[in-house]
């Protein structure tokens, strides 16, 4: 058991300090509290409506979701959000079992896509099983610390709107989904001349075919599937957009504790021991919080930028395939568009715990040398280790993990072209190496990195024109260009 000063101890400071000991809902005043700050703005009840619609797909078995006082959730193993969860999961798991059964010897590098997705979502819903055991503890922690909080207004309910339009961009990505299955059905009918006497059994037969190929046509069981995959595709989307939430009610509330010293230093008003005091307090208080967090959703976190990463690289790979049809191609760009806005919001929100952390430790710098004191030093100490979410310890959630991960993916791009043009010069036939085109080879590099150059530019970065055009010839960088002012 660690043992700690009394000035570091943050249990002792909550329980003998007259800051953090207030009654529920107040605090020691360091300013005017804004207007319309009210108790939505707790982040449990902010969030509770979208851990209630997740528990329809099995996500959060957690009893009085909706109810104000966090004391009152409850996690029992025998309620109908368990058995809800547990359906899932075990569909899940089946289906994983199944499509390495169909697959066996046939698996690749483009087709094991399906079982890792049934496998990652499967498990997604196992870690949220556990995590909704620690739920209630958690929600507990968090609103006594955000009680010296919520009289300043974060808009933590308005910010959950977010979640709403990702998710029905997710809704329209399996509508497109759906409809892309559909096209290659009816293209399939149309070559074959089939007539279909029982178009919804054709149809099921055909989407579902990892599980009706070890078991007989079933109704009941073509539900139950469809079921699945609607359950697995939210679970899907709901790790990034969990992880996004939870990033925005831990900065928002590191945000507002900046706020106030920015205002109370610009106010030239002079502070006081006690003040830093009240500030280093609050702060130790939200690093514990985002600590105790950080311990309960790491496996989320890593779970998350693994699966992101591997279904980037994955549609990269896919981009240089032909589409045979307009829905096709709507449904393939759609959701890579959708993926890469996804998890660019994730990556970027994740990080914001650790950039607003430090932001304190910038802000003290701006505090005049003569109302320098033991309790601002202290405080300092404290915001340049700051707080950060992490993936089990693998690695730390900043910035600068785009940066890695882009230069993984581009990595990769790189061995998947050398391994492309090397299997092309040992089958080529027709064509010699004399007589191939000079710029040949930097139109292959060009086409093969477009989709990452692409998204590049969306970051700001590399910013040449005429990216998207087939031949290296039209790359030009120009000063005056949409690419030059996004960098």
């Amino acid at each position: 058991m660690h043992t700690y000063p009394y000035w570091r101890n943050p249990n002792v400071l909550w329980k003998k300090s007259s800051i953090l000991a207030a009654k529920p809902f107040t605090v020691v005043e360091c300013g005017k509290p804004q207007k319309g700050a009210s108790e939505s703005d707790h982040f449990h009840t902010a969030i509770a409506p979208v851990l209630t619609l997740s528990q329809l797909f099995g996500v959060f078995p957690l009893q009085s979701v909706l109810n104000r006082a966090p004391e009152s959730m409850t996690f029992r193993t025998v309620s109908v959000t368990c058995v809800v969860s547990a359906i899932s999961i075990f569909g899940g798991y089946t289906m994983l079992l199944l499509s390495l059964v169909r697959l066996g010897r046939d698996l690749n590098a483009i087709n094991v896509a399906e079982p890792i997705f049934f496998g990652i979502c499967a498990t997604s819903l196992v870690i949220f099983w556990q995590l909704a055991k620690q739920w209630q503890a958690i929600a507990v922690a968090w609103s006594r610390t955000e009680r010296t909080f919520v009289r300043y207004k974060s808009n933590l309910k308005g910010k959950s709107v977010l979640y709403a339009a990702l998710l029905l961009m997710a809704l329209a990505e399996h509508l497109l989904f759906v409809a892309n299955n559909v096209s290659y059905m009816l293209k399939e009918i149309d070559y074959c001349n089939w007539t279909i006497p029982d178009p919804a059994k054709f149809f099921f037969a055909k989407t579902f075919t990892t599980t009706f190929h070890t078991f007989a046509y079933s109704l009941p069981i073509a539900i139950y599937n469809e079921y699945i995959i609607i359950s697995m595709t939210f679970v899907w989307n709901f790790i990034d957009l969990f992880i996004m939430l939870i990033s925005i009610g831990i900065a928002a509330r590191f945000d507002q504790l900046r706020d106030r010293v920015f205002d109370r230093i610009n106010s030239w008003t002079p502070t006081t021991e006690h003040f830093w005091e009240q500030i280093r307090i609050q702060y130790v208080a939200l690093c514990e919080l985002a600590a105790s967090i950080n311990r309960a959703i790491s496996k989320l976190v890593y779970v998350s930028y693994a699966n992101d990463t591997y279904y980037i690289v994955l549609q990269i790979m896919n981009a240089n395939q032909e589409q045979p049809s307009v829905v096709n191609k709507v449904y393939f760009w759609y959701s890579f568009a959708y993926l890469l806005l996804r998890t660019f919001l994730m990556f970027w929100y994740s990080a914001q715990v650790e950039h607003t952390s430090h932001g304190m430790c910038r802000l003290i710098q701006l505090v005049p040398t003569a109302e320098y004191c033991d309790e601002l030093q202290r405080l300092q100490m404290y915001t340049k280790c700051g707080a950060s979410l992490n993936g089990m310890g693998v690695f730390s959630v900043s910035r600068r993990i785009v940066l890695t991960l882009t230069g993984t993916i581009i990595t990769y791009e790189l061995v998947l072209l050398s391994y492309r043009e090397g299997s092309s010069d040992q089958h080529s036939t027709t064509i010699s190496s004399k007589n191939r085109s000079p710029s040949s080879a930097m139109d292959s590099l060009n086409n093969a990195l477009r989709p990452v150059f692409v998204v590049y530019q969306l970051m700001g970065t590399f910013p040449v024109g005429g990216i998207l055009q087939r031949s290296s010839v039209g790359l030009r960088f120009r000063w005056l260009s949409v690419q030059f002012l996004f960098s």
